[in-house]
This record gives C-alpha cells, structure tokens and sequence, in this order.
C-alpha cells in the first residue's frame, strides 16, 4: 500500500490548538447553516427575512447568530439602508467568501452525484442494525 504524501498528511492534521486552522473553519462548519446561507449569497444578496424563509427549519436566532459568525469571519457585509422606513437590512458575500464557496463548489457536486448512493448506503446500515 502506497503512503500518504506528508505534506498531504500533514495539511489534514487537526490539532487541539485553538488557533489552528483547521479548528478555526471546524467550528464555523459544525453549524449546518453556515455553507447553505454563504452559498445562497453567493448568488444573490438578501434581507433577513428572505434568508429565513427560504430555509424551513431555520430559527431567526440560528439565522442572526450564523450571520453574526459570517460578518466577523469577514465573509459577508451586513449594509445598512436606514433611509429606508423599516430600515433595510442587506447580506452580501464578500471576495473572501467567495473564495470559501468556490472551493466547496466540488463538495456540494459531490454530494449532487452520490445522493442515491448515500440515501442507499443509509438504508443499509439502519437495516443491519434495525434487528
């Protein structure tokens, strides 16, 4: 069996240091909403309550919080129209967010192309240990 390149290896290594990387971007993508709100304004930009709509299942804390952890990453600017009456709330991405979502564009193919595959891998499992 062929080893692993380190270099590889060693850019997969996740260590308990709180300012590694790695940690730094984990804890952000253990929010499920997190890719789905960066990725939805990856097209378009958004008020709040067009975002929480178009999430079922998303709470309006969840939402302010996860935009709240996506403007002080840097990801997303938060413009604020208070000519307006109410006041206008826009979401957009910024270049650094971009950049995060054209690099998961692969994953989220990936995920396109094998859905069956994992729906079916589930099934499997969930009847092997149903019994």
């Amino acid at each position: 069996m062929k080893k692993p390149d380190p270099a590889i290896t060693h850019s997969f290594s996740i260590t308990n240091d709180e300012n590694s990387p790695q940690k730094l971007l984990f804890e952000r993508l253990e929010n499920k909403w997190f890719l789905m709100i960066l990725a939805d304004l990856f097209h378009e930009d958004f008020r709040f309550n067009s975002l929480l709509k178009a999430h079922h299942g998303l709470s309006q804390k969840m939402l302010s919080q996860t935009l709240k952890n996506l403007e002080e990453d840097g990801l997303i600017d938060r413009k604020v129209n208070s000519n307006k009456i109410p006041v206008e709330v826009l979401y957009s991405i910024t270049t650094f967010g971009r950049s995060l979502i054209e690099i998961t564009i692969p994953l989220f193919e990936w995920s396109n192309q094998n859905v069956i595959k994992l729906h079916s891998a589930r099934k499997k499992y969930a009847k092997k240990y149903q019994e």
